[in-house]
């Protein structure tokens, strides 16, 4: 694979590599939300006025809605790296009775039948879908964080990225099944 893929499909999984470092505050939130509740305390700090995301206080609600900002954001960026990779499920039980050639023809076509028009689709929609979050304002209505619509635009964001990653590898399998180099190792 040439080398300019290859940094280019690096610097797609930067996001990745980055939110990784967000296990460690999901670890931290999930123990505090834990203990906050089992003490029958739902406001951890608040203050005056209205804070940008938090709103007037951070809650056992905020700490909620953080996890599951942080889950999504592992899940959604860390596909890329995982596409990348070839860590991603898939089925061995028939890729290890073809050979090398027949298995680098599967995953290019995969990726242009497949997974460029599904992550177009879920782009596409999921545009709209944040723009809404977005024009209505929507947050939280449990008391946790107010603007939804910042990990809502995630979802957009890295479909589109990760549908950059199956034309970049499969462009990338073309080159290779185009030179004989039947190496399976995108990295």
């Amino acid at each position: 694979m040439p080398t300019i893929l290859k940094r280019a499909m690096a610097l797609l999984c930067l996001p990745g590599a980055w939110v990784s470092w967000l296990t460690l505050p999901l670890i931290a939130t999930i123990l505090l939300s834990v203990i906050w509740a089992k003490m029958g305390m739902n406001t951890l700090i608040g203050w005056d006025g209205q804070l940008p995301v938090l709103g007037r206080a951070l809650t056992v609600n905020s700490l909620f809605d953080i996890q599951w900002y942080i889950f999504a954001l592992l899940v959604l960026f860390g596909g890329i790296w995982a596409l990348r990779d070839d860590r991603h499920v898939s089925v061995d039980f028939l890729s290890l009775m073809m050979s090398p050639r027949q298995r680098l023809w599967i995953r290019m076509i995969g990726d242009l039948v497949f997974l460029l028009p599904f992550c177009a689709i879920i782009a596409w929609y999921g545009f709209a879908f944040a723009e809404v979050a977005f024009r209505t304002a929507e947050g939280s209505t449990q008391g946790g964080l107010n603007a939804r619509w910042l990990i809502k635009a995630m979802l957009p964001l890295s479909f589109a990225m990760l549908g950059l990653m199956g034309v970049l590898r499969a462009l990338g399998t073309a080159i290779q099944l185009a030179r004989g180099e039947l190496s399976e190792d995108v990295t």
